[in-house]
């Protein structure tokens, strides 16, 4: 077994890409905001459209012409890496995936540059690029209970 180093066991999350990006700018800033340097994600039900000749950073356009495609991406896994830091960060991914699209077209691939269409809800697990301050161990958990467990007779009922 490959002893963990600190800051690179695996971190189970939960969130939500925006939308109106493109795939790989959405997973991208998931990435600097978990600082990841490695995940795995699952995502469906993410709607997505194609809009030709738009820029890859460029805005949605407010009225969409003719020539954009809309979509619905029913199930996907990707791998995704993560390289450079600030301005040169960047996300590359791979993966597979079951989708449709809602209109008639001859090229039924998934292009590069695909949008999402909406906020798109994904899971996965990843590995930090630098230790998080907010995740501790198993261990570190465990033992507090002795001491909490101790006090019980203290312990309130509480729901929710």
């Amino acid at each position: 077994m490959i002893p963990a180093v600190p800051g690179q066991d695996a971190e189970p999350f939960h969130d939500i890409l925006d939308g109106y990006f493109t795939l790989k700018e959405s997973v991208r800033q998931l990435m600097a905001r978990h600082q990841l340097s490695w995940a795995w994600l699952m995502l469906s039900h993410a709607p997505v459209m194609e809009i030709e000749g738009l820029a890859p950073d460029a805005p949605v356009p407010l009225h969409l012409r003719d020539t954009t495609y809309a979509g619905l991406i029913d199930a996907m896994t990707l791998t995704v890496v993560a390289s450079g830091e600030g301005e040169s960060h960047q996300a590359h991914l791979v993966g597979a995936g079951d989708w449709r699209w809602l209109d008639a077209r001859a090229e039924t691939s998934l292009p590069a540059d695909i949008r999402l269409a909406e906020p798109a809800y994904l899971t996965g697990f990843g590995l930090s690029a630098k230790p998080n301050a907010k995740r501790i161990t198993a261990e570190e958990v465990l033992a507090d209970v002795p001491h909490l467990l101790g006090e019980a007779s203290g312990f309130r009922p509480f729901s929710a």
